[in-house]
């Protein structure tokens, strides 16, 4: 008998090479003092005919902590809608090459397309431990930040950057889709995910808003906030709003009608894990420029 079967949205990295060619949007998460930190970064290959593997030339903006000798991890993305989000992801050390400039070799690289849906043999047994989530009728005390700014920014993203980090201090950056409901973020991940885990062990995270493909390039918005993860769905008025920004606008039902093979997949691959949800409380807003 063969191994199981598993839905995967993991692809090669030169699957997507593209994002490492010229990312549409790219950023780098570190731990810095304690904290998870995520910047805009401009990424470059040192080595172009290798887009996989090259060693990475990330130029951070200024007033930033320094990197070197730092895990980082850098992210490109691209795709606002489920079958056309992909995510490149490289973990290194960073190494100090000139002013707010370092290299970044490669020792991990994550790729996937949700447009590339597949069965694919299951891996091997996981090793992660069940987090404790926090309860769904769990009430969130703090109260959430508000600025102009933050509203602005929040129109017009469709796509957050979200750092976390492990209670190791190790950090993780995703794409996630997200949306705002009574001043605080949420999102849909799965109960096993590296992000519920990570907020469970260290509830301040780091995110990051615009820069998404056909918007402002140069202006970020980085937020500072409290997490908690929650199992189960988001609440219906949530789950409402996600339906309509994601799936139901027309250009966006265009793009599912156009994957319609898909969607047995796409149901599958959401019964593979227990669903979970981020809610985040917004605590500070930085405005940051593409350095």
């Amino acid at each position: 008998m063969g191994a199981p079967l598993v839905i995967t949205r993991d692809v090669e990295a030169s699957a997507v090479a593209d994002l490492a060619l010229s990312p549409p949007r790219s950023a780098l998460a570190a731990t810095v003092d304690d904290e998870i930190l995520v910047l805009p970064v401009r990424v470059a290959l040192e080595n172009p005919a290798d887009p996989a593997s090259s060693p990475r030339i990330a130029q951070v903006p200024e007033g930033n902590p320094d990197l070197t000798g730092r895990n980082v991890v850098l992210i490109a993305d691209d795709g606002p809608q489920w079958f056309r989000l992909r995510s490149l992801t490289v973990r290194g050390m960073a190494k100090a090459m000139a002013e707010r400039t370092y290299r970044v070799v490669p020792q991990r690289i994550v790729a996937w397309d949700y447009g590339s849906l597949r069965e694919a043999p299951a891996p091997g047994t996981s090793t992660r431990r069940h987090a404790s989530f926090s309860a769904a009728d769990e009430k969130d005390v703090a109260r959430p930040f508000r600025s102009p700014n933050l509203q602005a920014a929040l129109r017009s993203s469709r796509v957050m950057i979200l750092a976390s980090r492990s209670q190791k201090g190790a950090p993780f950056a995703v794409p996630l889709w997200f949306v705002a409901h009574r001043g605080r973020f949420y999102a849909t991940t799965s109960a096993s995910s590296w992000t519920a885990r990570n907020v469970v062990a260290s509830p301040q995270v780091a995110l990051l808003l615009g820069g998404e493909r056909g918007h402002d390039i140069a202006n970020r918005l980085l937020v500072r906030g409290c997490a908690r993860a929650v199992r189960g769905a988001p609440p219906p008025a949530v789950l409402a709003r996600i339906a309509w920004l994601y799936y139901l606008q027309p250009q966006f039902a265009a793009v599912e009608l156009r994957h319609i093979r898909l969607w047995v997949l796409r149901t599958r691959y959401y019964g593979q894990s227990r669903a979970a949800h981020i809610v985040i409380t917004p605590q500070t807003a930085t405005e940051c420029r593409m350095p």
